[in-house]
């Protein structure tokens, strides 16, 4: 027994869009098999604590607490020198709208850390205030970061250092 022919038509018209799937499968099958495998093998930047060493000039702003009720917009430049190993100094300058200039000749140190994906944090160590909390990434080979502090939770800023 032959199908009628429309049943034969409307077979035809529901393969079509399955057909073409198919072909755009086969199509992209192995550039998506080739793009796992490239992350699998970790083919992306890796970064390690020596990633940072030297010295980088940073520029930030920000809002930072000054009481229960009172916080100040700020700017600030420094000159940070990574080891190589986790630590760092740095000196700079701080001028806030309300308490003026701030740090200037006052050295500070911390610690820092770097994740294999370039990403990282530390700890900033600055006499008479709470530790400072950052969060960074490096980019363009360890010449640059980009960091935002996340704790004290009064204080909102971002840096941006570049390599020397």
């Amino acid at each position: 027994m032959r199908p009628h022919p429309s049943f034969r038509n409307l077979l035809s018209w529901r393969a079509l869009p399955l057909a073409a799937l198919v072909t755009l499968l086969a199509v992209l099958a192995p550039g998506l098999r080739s793009e796992a495998a490239a992350q699998n093998r970790g083919d992306g930047p890796t970064c390690s604590v020596h990633t940072l060493r030297g010295a980088y000039g940073l520029v930030g702003n920000g809002v930072r607490g000054l009481g229960p009720a009172a916080s100040e917009s700020f700017v600030t430049v420094s000159m940070v020198t990574y080891d190589g190993d986790g630590n760092f100094t740095a000196s700079g300058v701080s001028h806030g709208e309300l308490t003026g200039v701030r740090g200037e000749g006052v050295p500070v140190s911390g610690t820092y850390f770097v994740n294999p994906d370039c990403t990282g944090g530390q700890t900033t160590l600055i006499p008479g205030v709470p530790p400072l909390e950052d969060r960074f990434v490096i980019v363009d080979n360890g010449r640059e970061v980009r960091t935002v502090v996340i704790s004290p939770i009064t204080t909102i800023g971002s840096a941006n250092l570049r390599k020397q």
